[in-house]
């Protein structure tokens, strides 16, 4: 297996014959003297090309870099009608295969053709035949050129963009918890009048929150890639939920009343920070579209019987139910709000739930939303 020799932009001319820009012809021989000649005489003329000695070679590469043309010899130890089946059963007409054989009887026509193969050329091919039929192969396949060239563009902007979404993330990230955590001392270390209490307060919690949505932008990316396994360990329920109310029940929003229906011995088996962030994002929502004076009310329990560390937690609160449209994406990545502002918050919980082998809902109440968490524990 090995690259021909590929001209720079401009150099490919054999006469006035060239191929359009960019195309990608695989040769497969196993002749290596056959296989030579024929990729030199496609380098002549633009073709970015690929050689193998053989179908499973040929298929293997085809995996790695995706040809727009292949040329492949019939007869061979893995056939060439293998690698024709195969390519076209997954590709179709995205691919142009010709088939080369020694044999020009209509048997073996017929063969080459019902496997899925667009031409078939009989050995010894006349190069500059072959030259003329690849070219004008090259063109009819340009649509699929030119789209695979833009998906290649795409994906690597794509990787561009997340490596450098990741690198601001992860700095904003450490930014934030250095203020957050020094906010957080100086809101309890001094003595202010009420107004400047209210103004630090309010930035406390501006800072938590965008410290939270940094936070899920970073594990979204580590749970899509599975690298995130969550450190479960025996944790007070009842104690987590008063810590996070505690966040919100300081921040500054009016007339709003938090509840706790928890048992204060029960004790769930999770990650405490993962599900930690999970209610933040639950009970953040839950105040924000709560009705003024309305109450927010989160409730704990084991739910199932042989799992004594299952746990069940709902978030509810008196306000709007979600609509009808947003129910069926409600937990999708980048899922439009109410509001009309896409975020990921509800699919971070969702990640979050899914790496325990738990899972989240939404279900309506008579006079608020509820969001259900459940989680497996250990039977």
């Amino acid at each position: 297996m090995a690259n021909g020799p590929v001209p720079g932009p401009g150099e490919a001319v054999e006469g006035q014959l060239t191929a359009p820009s960019g195309v990608r012809i695989l040769v497969v021989d196993d002749d290596p003297h056959v296989c030579r000649s024929i990729a030199n005489a496609m380098s002549r003329v633009g073709f970015h090309v690929f050689t193998a000695g053989d179908g499973t070679p040929a298929l293997e590469l085809a995996a790695q870099a995706l040809p727009d043309i292949v040329l492949v010899d019939f007869n061979m130890p893995t056939p060439g009608l293998t690698v024709v089946e195969r390519l076209k059963a997954v590709h179709g007409p995205a691919i142009h295969i010709a088939v080369l054989s020694g044999e020009d009887d209509e048997e073996t026509r017929a063969a080459c053709f019902d496997a899925g193969a667009d031409q078939v050329l009989s050995k010894p091919a006349n190069m500059m035949e072959l030259r003329r039929r690849m070219v004008a192969a090259a063109r009819m396949q340009q649509a699929y050129v030119e789209s695979r060239l833009a998906r290649e563009r795409a994906d690597r902007l794509l990787a561009y963009g997340a490596e450098a979404a990741a690198m601001l993330a992860h700095d904003l990230n450490n930014g934030l918890s250095v203020a957050l955590t020094n906010m957080s001392y100086l809101h309890g270390a001094l003595r202010l009048g009420e107004l400047e209490a209210q103004a630090l307060t309010a930035t406390v919690s501006a800072l938590r929150r965008m410290s939270g949505l940094v936070a899920n932008f970073v594990d979204i990316a580590r749970f899509e890639d599975a690298a995130v396994k969550p450190q479960t360990a025996p944790t007070s329920v009842r104690a987590l939920l008063r810590d996070v109310i505690e966040v919100h029940a300081a921040a500054p929003v009016s007339s709003v009343r938090f509840e706790i229906d928890c048992d204060a011995a029960l004790t769930g088996t999770f990650d405490p920070a993962l599900i930690e962030r999970v209610l933040h994002n639950l009970i953040g929502n839950a105040v924000r579209y709560c009705h003024p004076g309305g109450v927010v009310k989160v409730t704990a329990r084991t739910w199932d019987a042989l799992a004594p560390s299952s746990l069940e937690l709902t978030v509810y609160n008196s306000g709007p139910l979600v609509t009808e449209a947003l129910r069926e994406r409600l937990f999708d990545k980048y899922a439009k709000g109410g509001n009309g502002k896409r975020g990921f918050g509800l699919y971070f919980c969702r990640l979050a739930c899914e790496a325990h082998g738990g899972t989240i809902s939404y279900r309506a109440a008579d006079d608020g939303p509820v969001f259900c968490v459940r989680l497996p524990g250990r039977s």
